[in-house]
């Protein structure tokens, strides 16, 4: 049991340490590019990400996950699934490439024809990279991956930065895409004992085949939800109203991805390695849990009133149309942050079977409340609203099946851990509100006022509870290890 806390508390104190180094740096690069480039530039790129990301998925096939996961791969079935994985993946570059013409026939934008060849080597480079990265994660490397992703982030970012101010327009985004992945690519791999082998041993792909089966199609209905809101905004609202809602979202998300990204790389590897045992693998989750709605509810509401000051001041009056659904959709930040750390329980206790028939049911959900908000909406702002309704519906069928079906353990219990983060919440929500009907013209001022009130209301709610006070005492990282 101390094994487990430590490996935990060890890796997510690195990953954290390197991520949120990153944050900063990704807010400043992200703010000088929403000033370098229009909505339409962004729009443009964001058109073409959807398919990216499902041909990088494609090509992936769950098999990183599988490498980490699974405990009885040699060394010799791990250099047959990375050259099986090399196939696949130029196999799926190339056809990426083909299909550049369609692509700009579906959003009838001709401009998409060369954006789309240029990131098949997007696609190549981020499909290569998997299983070295995945080697990485199964040696709990935490530390090492923070490095790396830190120092490709400020490469490429100012690349991207003197492309754009060159008049390179939406092609800074692209080569920045392009330059991030090989650039990964060429690291994991020459520090991984990796090789290529010309005879591929099927027994080690049969060895992944389960999981990496049930893994794949779960992404594989994930993508079509996470980049559904993508793809029929651009096809019926057009890029520019993409532009606008994809910079909302990539806003929002950021909160979701450094507080669950440092977090999720690390529970996957070391949870798998307690596969057998549901009460330590609860127990530790629970834990975790605690501190992600601690931190995600207070947060969701935060942004929610802060909204306009963050949206001017990180990129810039231009931007003003994703102030709407931006607000709406921080409202989901701490449903988020919560949810998607139960992907990476499913993997480690080997139920990918159980995680693939909730991404059906998920599916279903958010893709028919983001299609009532731009058929019915007709607007972005009511695609926000769907979001809502639809992360708020699968939060509570995500943990029913993960809490009750895998963990068998009790669903009121689990949800009775997030009731006082709820509580704090709706509490730092009341200053805030009352605020914001009088809120000062200074943007600066405003949003340090609102810092301020959130900061004070939460640190007086959450240390009045014992329990926490005694994470004051120890410390975060002892707190999980305790």
């Amino acid at each position: 049991m101390t094994s487990i806390r430590k490996s935990l508390s060890s890796g997510i104190f690195y990953t954290a340490l390197a991520k949120y180094s990153g944050v900063f740096i990704s807010i400043f690069i992200g703010a000088i590019l929403a000033r370098l480039l229009t909505p339409k530039e962004f729009g443009i790129v964001a058109l073409v990400s959807v398919f990216v990301s499902f041909f990088s998925l494609l090509s992936d096939f769950g098999i990183g996950q599988a490498v980490v996961q699974n405990q009885t791969l040699t060394e010799k079935d791990i250099h047959s699934i990375f050259s099986f994985s090399i196939i696949l993946s130029l196999f799926l570059s190339g056809l990426f490439f083909f299909t550049a013409p369609f692509i700009s026939a579906f959003y009838n934008e001709p401009e998409l024809i060369n954006v789309s060849k240029l990131l098949s080597l997007s696609v190549l480079f981020n499909s290569l990279q998997v299983i070295p990265k995945a080697l990485f994660q199964k040696a709990l490397k935490f530390k090492q991956i923070g490095i790396i992703t830190v120092i490709i982030q400020v490469i490429t970012g100012f690349i991207a930065i003197i492309m754009a101010f060159k008049g390179y327009s939406y092609y800074s985004l692209v080569f920045q895409s392009i330059i991030s992945g090989l650039c990964t690519l060429i690291i994991f791999y020459s520090l991984s004992p990796l090789r290529i082998v010309l005879k591929i041993e099927f027994n080690a792909i049969k060895k992944i085949i389960r999981f990496s089966s049930f893994n794949f199609l779960f992404n594989f209905i994930n993508y079509f939800t996470r980049n559904g809101d993508n793809l029929l905004i651009g096809k019926f609202l057009g890029s520019t109203s993409l532009g606008f809602y994809d910079k909302s979202y990539r806003l929002m998300m950021m909160p979701v991805l450094n507080l669950t990204h440092v977090i999720t790389p690390v529970l996957m590897p070391v949870l798998s390695k307690y596969q057998d045992d549901k009460d330590v693998v609860y127990n530790s989750y629970l834990k975790v849990v605690k501190i992600l709605a601690t931190i995600g509810f207070p947060l969701s509401v935060f942004l929610f009133f802060s909204s306009y000051e963050i949206v001017n001041i990180i990129y810039g009056s231009q931007w003003d149309q994703s102030i709407p659904v931006f607000k709406l959709i921080s409202i989901t930040i701490g449903i988020q942050i919560i949810y998607s750390s139960a992907g990476s329980v499913f993997q480690a206790i080997n139920r990918t079977d159980l995680l693939f028939y909730y991404g059906i049911i998920g599916a279903v959900i958010l893709l028919s409340c983001i299609s009532c908000g731009i058929f019915w909406g007709k607007s972005i702002e009511a695609v926000g609203i769907g979001l809502i309704v639809a992360f708020s519906m699968n939060f509570f069928i995500v943990f029913y099946m993960l809490i009750s079906l895998a963990l068998k353990k009790s669903y009121l219990h689990f949800l009775n851990s997030i009731i006082y983060p709820v509580f704090i919440s709706l509490f730092i929500a009341m200053p805030l509100w009352f605020y914001s009907m009088h809120a000062s013209v200074n943007l600066f001022l405003s949003l340090a006022i609102k810092i301020a009130i959130t900061g004070l209301t939460f640190i007086l709610l959450f240390f009045y509870k014992k329990e926490n006070r005694k994470i004051l005492q120890i410390g975060i990282k002892d707190y999980i290890k305790s």
